[in-house]
C-alpha cells in the first residue's frame, strides 16, 4: 500500500494581491515579504491543500476556514496577529497577547479600511511575529510560540 502525503500551499494576501508558496524557500520569502515588503503593512495567510482564489465578480471564493492575519509597524519593530478558525476547541477568534506590554507598545490597526484597532496588548516584537508566521506556514494551525487572548474582529 502506498501513502501519499498532501502537499500544502501557502497563500499570502497583500491587499488584493495573492502570492503563493509551495516550498520551504518560497514560504521563507513569503514571510519576509509580509514583514518587510512594500507597501502593505497588512497581510493574511492561509495554509491549504490548494491555492486560495477569488474572482473579481465574487462568484469564486475558495478559502479554508483557518486564517492568520498580520499587521506590522516595521519602522518601530512591532506587529500583531489575529487567528481565526471557526469551530476549533482552542477558540475560534484570538489575537496575539504580550503580557509585558507597556505604554511604549503601539496600538496597531487591525483593518485599514474599517479603522479597527488591535488592543495594545496584541503588539509583539517583529521577531516573535516572524516565528508565529513561520510556524503557521509549517503547520496550518494556531501558532504555539506566542500567547493568545480573545479577539474582537474577524
Amino acid at each position: 500500500m502506498t501513502t501519499t502525503q498532501a502537499r500544502s500551499v501557502i497563500t499570502g494576501i497583500f491587499g488584493h494581491e495573492f502570492r503563493y508558496a509551495w516550498t520551504p524557500d518560497e514560504a521563507r520569502d513569503l514571510v519576509d515579504a509580509i514583514l518587510y515588503g512594500e507597501p502593505e503593512q497588512f497581510a493574511q495567510v492561509y495554509v491549504w491543500d490548494r491555492p486560495c482564489r477569488q474572482s473579481e465578480d465574487g462568484t469564486v471564493h475558495e478559502f479554508p476556514p483557518g486564517r492568520l492575519r498580520i499587521t506590522t509597524d516595521r519602522e518601530n519593530g512591532w506587529g500583531a496577529l489575529n487567528y481565526m478558525h471557526p469551530g476549533t476547541p482552542d477558540g475560534d477568534l484570538v489575537d496575539s497577547f504580550n503580557p509585558d506590554t507597556d505604554e511604549s507598545a503601539p496600538v496597531l490597526l487591525f483593518d485599514d479600511e474599517g479603522g479597527l484597532l488591535f488592543p495594545r496588548s496584541a503588539s509583539l516584537p517583529l521577531d516573535q511575529v516572524r516565528g508565529a508566521i513561520a510556524e503557521f506556514c509549517r503547520t496550518g494551525a494556531r501558532p504555539t510560540c506566542v500567547r493568545w487572548q480573545p479577539g474582537e474582529w474577524f
